[in-house]
């Protein structure tokens, strides 16, 4: 029975031992600098949004990565915080590590089309139908979409979702879902030059072959349309005859009309 209750108390003792031992290694680990910071940022190659070099200065300085802050002063939720208002960050993950390091992993949005309004204001739109600002440096790949595109009451310093824009009826959202068609389509995403939004409130095309301007009217059946446009353009894509048109018009469910420009 002795031996029973010495073994017991061994245990216990042992446990609690370990107990204090590691959190004495976890408090010495927390109160020890920050010694590092791993960054990695995911774009698209031709370059992006988030410059390495300005966006590993300003976390570094934020979780003091140069060993002026221990790691207990890094807030790891706070840090993810500043970071999800950068309006160039999509996704945001941050952590530490054993060798005392902040880890962070930025995924950088990925705009597919950018938009002027009548006001001179410019704006991309990304996969997730985020509308964010333009770059000082750096100029995306994408579509141009202008017209009669009203302004849009949203910061111009971060990202706003589209879904909560107050006026659902707002031209943007046309422009937005003419985009996205387009881009599932890879002939339509080289041929597409820019999206127009007339004063009567309907879209147009500007293709990169020939001079007619292709008009959609609405946004009613755009993914036949668009597909209508791809199958025209492709099986057309050599015939002089396109640069005898004036307009090519797809407004109509499965039609396509062609108006010839006058001859002099």
């Amino acid at each position: 029975m002795v031996k029973k209750i010495l073994t017991i108390t061994t245990w216990v003792l042992t446990a609690v031992a370990l107990a204090a031992l590691l959190g004495f290694a976890r408090m010495t680990h927390y109160s020890m600098p920050v010694t590092g910071l791993e960054l990695e940022i995911k774009h698209e190659a031709e370059g992006g949004f988030l410059i390495y070099n300005q966006v590993y200065a300003e976390i570094t300085d934020m979780v003091g990565a140069n060993r002026t802050k221990s790691l207990r002063a890094t807030n790891i939720r706070f840090l993810l915080q500043q970071l999800e208002q950068n309006p160039y960050v999509s996704v945001a993950e941050a952590s530490t590590t054993l060798e005392r390091k902040v880890k962070v992993k930025l995924i950088e949005r990925k705009p597919f089309v950018r938009f002027y309004t009548t006001d001179n204001s410019s704006y991309y739109i990304d996969n997730k139908l985020f509308i964010f600002p333009v770059h000082s440096e750096f100029i995306a790949r994408v579509m141009i979409a202008n017209g009669q595109i009203s302004p849009l009451p949203i910061p111009t310093n971060r990202a706003f979702p589209m879904q909560k824009l107050v006026n659902k009826q707002h031209n943007i959202f046309a422009v937005a879902k003419v985009a996205q068609e387009i881009n599932r389509d890879e002939f339509m995403k080289v041929l597409v030059d820019q999206i127009f939004v007339t004063e009567e409130n309907e879209i147009e095309l500007s293709p990169k072959i020939g001079d007619a301007s292709i008009i959609l009217g609405d946004t009613n059946h755009i993914r036949d349309k668009i597909f209508n446009i791809s199958a025209f353009f492709q099986a057309r894509s050599n015939d002089p005859a396109l640069n005898t048109f004036n307009s090519i018009n797809a407004r109509f469910k499965n039609q396509i009309v062609c108006t010839k420009r006058d001859s002099i």
